[in-house]
């Protein structure tokens, strides 16, 4: 089911209800959230939420605001702090439905993924899991891989930006979501996590490499798994990464729940 719900500054943010496959009592409750350009029917986003409804989870998924989605746009560039300003909104917004329980499960896709970690250090009792699928941990990391293996894209955002489009959306990507991401260092507070973590990255993925997940996870103290899937990209564009992916989702639910 979509719905159409407002933030504090009256702008449009949708999103959309998954009810769970598998008949329980009472559902699991997760939200999911995309990357920087990227957008709730995003073939990574629904090859998780369709692992989640399948294991008996009520999900939410939404459009952040600037994406290429259908949330509020005004041609400006999203950056980490107003997708967590969404996510905020959508948690509010959810509190106060029927279906509402704490602790809940939270997936974020690449800079989505460094929102619902930044948001699961901030609200450890909150969160009962997290699901990290080629995650952002640092900002300066993140662009120093932006000069080693995307030198000529990193250029274009310094100068001028680009527009990526879907469906006549378009999406605006400068160096402004850059600046405000060097301010962020997910690693200092790694320790704090208390609950499970799943971590998945591509062999091939150059924005968040094995390197940087490998480092992530020796941080850790808490129950974890991570995984380097073979011959992925960081949009897990193939069918045999999508079905890698739902399997270790599926594995990590039925281990930890």
């Amino acid at each position: 089911m979509i719905h159409i719900i407002k933030n504090s500054d009256n702008e449009d943010l949708c999103l959309q209800i998954y009810e769970p496959l598998v008949k329980t009592n009472r559902p699991k409750f997760a939200i999911v959230c995309h990357g920087i350009t990227g957008y709730k029917e995003q073939d990574v986003i629904l090859c998780a939420t369709n692992t989640l409804i399948n294991s008996g989870y009520r999900v939410i998924t939404f459009d952040c605001r600037n994406s290429r989605g259908e949330s509020y746009n005004n041609g400006q560039c999203a950056t980490l702090t107003s997708m967590e300003e969404d996510l905020q909104t959508v948690i509010n917004w959810a509190i106060k439905r029927y279906f509402y329980t704490e602790p809940f499960l939270l997936v974020g896709h690449s800079l989505g993924g460094a929102v619902v970690l930044d948001y699961a250090q901030k609200h450890v009792q909150a969160v009962s899991g997290l699901i990290l699928l080629s995650t952002i941990f640092d900002g300066n990391e993140f662009l120093q891989n932006m000069k080693n293996y995307s030198s000529e894209f990193l250029y274009q955002l310094q100068n001028g930006g680009i527009i990526r489009t879907r469906n006549k959306i378009n999406c605006f990507l400068d160096d402004t979501f850059l600046k405000n991401l060097v301010l962020y260092d997910l690693y200092k507070d790694a320790k704090s996590l208390t609950m499970p973590v799943l971590m998945i990255t591509g062999d091939k993925d150059t924005s968040s490499t094995a390197e940087n997940n490998k480092r992530f996870h020796k941080y850790l103290k808490c129950q974890n798994e991570f995984f380097v899937l073979s011959d992925c990209s960081h949009v897990y564009d193939k069918l045999q990464n999508q079905k890698k992916l739902g399997d270790r989702i599926q594995n990590f639910l039925l281990n930890f729940s």
